[in-house]
C-alpha cells in the first residue's frame, strides 16, 4: 500500500506540474471581462500539487508496509467501475459526450445500481440535458459531439 501511495502521489504531482505550466502559459491574471484562461486551472493544479505533496510525504514517512493495495476480492468491484467508465470515455469520440453519458448512466445505473427503470431513464436523460445547458448555453463551452455534430439541431 505504501509503494502504491508514493507512486500515485508522485504521478499526480507530475500532472499538477504540467497543469501549472500550461496554466501559466495561458495567463492566470484577471482580464477585462473576468479571469483569463489559466486562472481556474492554475488554482486547481495548486490544490492538486498540495494534496499530492502531502500524500507523498505521508507515504515516505510511514515505515510499515501495511496491507496490499488491492486484495483479490476487491478486483471485481474495481473492474465493475473501471470498465464501464473506460468504455464511456472511448464512446465520447464516436458519438459525443451527451449520448455517451446517456448510455453510460443507463447501463451503470440499471446494471450495477439495479435502480428502477423510471429513475434510470429520468436521470440518464436529465443529466446530459443539464450539462448541455450549463456548458453549451451558459458558459458557451462546447463539449465533444463526435460524429453526431453534423446533426446538432441547436
Amino acid at each position: 500500500m505504501r509503494r502504491a501511495e508514493i507512486l500515485c502521489a508522485a504521478a499526480l504531482l507530475l500532472l499538477a506540474a504540467v497543469a501549472l505550466r500550461e496554466a501559466l502559459r495561458l495567463s492566470i491574471g484577471w482580464g477585462d471581462i473576468g479571469p483569463r484562461g489559466g486562472f481556474f486551472p492554475f488554482w486547481l493544479a495548486v490544490i492538486l500539487a498540495g494534496s499530492s505533496l502531502y500524500t507523498l510525504v505521508q507515504g515516505v514517512r510511514r515505515r510499515d508496509a501495511g496491507e496490499a493495495f488491492l486484495r483479490r476480492e476487491a478486483v471485481r468491484p474495481v473492474l465493475t467501475v473501471l470498465v464501464p467508465i473506460a468504455g464511456a470515455i472511448l464512446l465520447i469520440e464516436g458519438v459525443g459526450f451527451y449520448l455517451a453519458s446517456f448510455v453510460y448512466l443507463l447501463g451503470y445505473m440499471r446494471g450495477t445500481g439495479r435502480h428502477a427503470w423510471a429513475t434510470t431513464l429520468l436521470i440518464s436523460l436529465l443529466f446530459p440535458a443539464a450539462i448541455f445547458f450549463i456548458f453549451e448555453r451558459w458558459f458557451l463551452v462546447p463539449l465533444p459531439k463526435g460524429l453526431l455534430e453534423a446533426y446538432h439541431p441547436f
